[in-house]
């Protein structure tokens, strides 16, 4: 959901969003998994030539090819940043494949937290091999050698530390949910928009509640 009311409903179809203090530039939001259902967390952000990419997960109801974001609605070549939330299969499994099997921009830049990226390896690596013993070896969609491929890739970050990239500014706040997960938020050219992924305002024994973010975005993406 966007705030503002606008929900979205509808698999691959953009948003059209007219940011306040955009000079009435389109700000687009495409979802490419979980636009109504849950499962494959994948959002597509263009606006003023960038693009962002939040997420990259499967399907867990599905296998193969069937489980994957749907990459073809996009030009995976125009991808500026990806950032990945946390290390749920549902948010990031998706990653290696949109790398190693897709047009994906080879100048693009793929961030997470520290904690999502050692943990990613670990469970991507399960994956794999649990698929491998479940699935017909046409519906694997990746190998461990394409999970180290992506590891080599990704950068890490810390909460609050700012990046730039391609003229993109972007910064992590604390999520809750699980270890490292994030919430982000972008700003091109003054707009700012926030990706929540999953969150928790909920504090136990080892995880701090989600933050709230200081800076109010121009535009909130939100799973509801």
């Amino acid at each position: 959901a966007l705030a503002g009311g606008a929900v979205i409903d509808r698999m691959a179809e953009p948003v059209k969003v007219y940011p306040p203090g955009g000079g009435g530039d389109i700000l687009e939001v495409i979802p490419l998994g979980a636009g109504s259902e849950v499962g494959r967390s994948c959002c597509l952000v263009k606006y003023r030539g960038k693009s962002v990419l939040f997420d990259c997960g499967v399907h867990p109801a599905y296998s193969g090819l069937a489980s994957l974001p749907f990459f073809d609605a996009i030009d995976a070549d125009e991808i500026d940043l990806a950032l990945i939330t946390h290390f749920h299969l549902d948010h990031c499994a998706g990653l290696p494949y949109l790398l190693e099997r897709t047009n994906f921009n080879p100048k693009a830049r793929i961030f997470m937290t520290h904690p999502t990226k050692a943990i990613y390896k670990a469970l991507l690596s399960d994956f794999v091999r649990v698929s491998s013993h479940s699935t017909s070896s046409e519906e694997n969609l990746y190998n461990e050698q394409d999970i180290l491929k992506t590891m080599e890739r990704i950068e890490s970050l810390d909460y609050h530390q700012e990046m730039t990239v391609n003229g993109i500014r972007f910064w992590a706040y604390n999520a809750g949910h699980v270890l490292g997960a994030a919430m982000f938020m972008i700003e091109i050219a003054g707009v700012r928009v926030l990706y929540t992924g999953d969150f928790s305002r909920q504090e136990d024994r080892h995880l701090k509640e989600a933050e709230i973010p200081p800076y109010k975005p121009d535009v909130l993406i939100v799973e509801r």
